[in-house]
């Protein structure tokens, strides 16, 4: 099965380097997220930290998780003084119940295998009437059959999906740089919303994005989020009761 940790290090230059990542998605989650002093984060997937340490810089009480050794490895290189997990998000025994503020679940969600589970269980560790921000790529346009169509110049033209409701599983190398693919995994928005609508968590916020938030990093290519949403943000609320 594949792993990644495997591609470990190849995905932090790539954290490192992306444009989405640095200029929406990232900033994106911060201002979504707002003011979060004082509060305990649980950072699902934090990969190498990225997210982990801009929240930490902003006064909360941070706990990064990830599923690969390697990642936590150079996340805790890159900040030692932020508290670091290596778990499954469907298994998360290191957390205690009810004990975070806020989940962060960035880029993450799309590629698990089990989501019911990591739903079970960011339920559990959230205080009641704590939050829930979730990014994905957006499954309208990231099934597997899905591209931008261009004419003989090479312009984009229109953009084509097809098997939307198919429920599938597939490997993908995530940019020619990386040296082994991935596994990624696709599910119409429904299977993403009914877990955590019959758990009785409320949507409060729902954001295709459609430009860079920090323009001084976005890049040519962002102009395509002006046709197509690539990514979606949801931001959930735990009931209090």
């Amino acid at each position: 099965m594949l792993d990644w940790n495997d591609v470990a290090d190849d995905w932090t230059r790539h954290a490192d380097e992306n444009d989405y990542r640095n200029a929406l998605l990232l900033p994106l989650a911060l201002e979504l997220l707002g003011n979060v002093r004082s509060m305990r984060i649980l950072d699902l997937g934090c990969g190498e930290g990225g997210y982990s340490r801009e929240l930490a810089k902003r006064g909360a009480s941070v706990v990064g998780v990830d599923s690969s050794p390697r990642l936590i490895e150079i996340a805790k290189q890159r900040a030692p003084d932020i508290e670091y997990i290596c778990a499954n998000s469907n298994n998360l025994n290191g957390i205690e119940s009810a004990s975070s503020d806020v989940v962060l679940a960035a880029m993450m969600l799309m590629d698990v295998e089990d989501y019911d589970g990591s739903i079970r269980e960011i339920e559990r560790v959230l205080k009641p009437g704590g939050r829930l921000l979730m990014s994905i790529t957006h499954p309208c346009f990231s099934e597997p059959v899905s591209q931008w169509v261009t004419n003989e110049a090479g312009e984009l033209q229109h953009f084509v999906v097809d098997r939307y409701f198919d429920r599938t599983a597939w490997e993908e190398f995530i940019t020619g740089r990386f040296r082994k693919p991935v596994m990624r995994r696709h599910m119409p928005l429904q299977d993403f919303m009914r877990p955590l609508l019959d758990r009785g968590f409320v949507l409060k916020l729902f954001l295709e994005p459609d430009r860079a938030v920090d323009q001084s990093r976005a890049t040519r290519r962002m102009e395509r989020l002006q046709r197509i949403p690539y990514f979606l943000f949801l931001l959930w609320q735990k009931p209090l009761d």
